[in-house]
């Protein structure tokens, strides 16, 4: 006897992605391929490399010598590529997601005699890590 068993899943998904992949159905093919290999993939590699920058960096030896500046290249990039932020902050690494919105959404740097976020980020990531 097989049972069937029916889930109705609901996925909300953002009316602008849904306009774009209106769009993108409705590209020709080579049109769709030129843009995934062109402009997507491109993308998610650079995202991915900042990623696995960083990830080596904040267990390098200059990161355990709370020289955080290493950091400051790798995590501009990651905030400045919208793939790559979404990516970092879903894996979290280090705690990013909570101090990206503590220093980019809430406007607070951890260190409040620093000025720039970035700087203050790179700051709170080896702190947290090695001290």
């Amino acid at each position: 006897m097989e049972s069937k068993l029916n889930l109705k899943v609901e996925v909300k998904v953002d009316p602008s992605l849904e306009k774009a992949q209106k769009i993108y159905n409705g590209l020709q093919e080579d049109i769709q391929k030129y843009l995934i290999e062109d402009y997507i993939k491109p993308q998610l590699e650079e995202g991915d490399k900042w990623i696995s920058l960083f990830n080596e960096l904040i267990d390098s030896e200059e990161s355990r010598s709370l020289k955080y500046m290493c950091l400051l290249d790798p995590v501009t990039k990651i905030i400045n590529n919208e793939t790559a932020l979404a990516k970092m902050r879903k894996i979290n690494t280090e705690g990013f997601d909570r101090i990206y919105q503590q220093h980019f959404i809430e406007k607070r740097n951890t260190f409040s005699l620093v000025s720039d976020p970035y700087i203050s980020m790179c700051m709170e990531f080896v702190m947290r890590r090695w001290h």
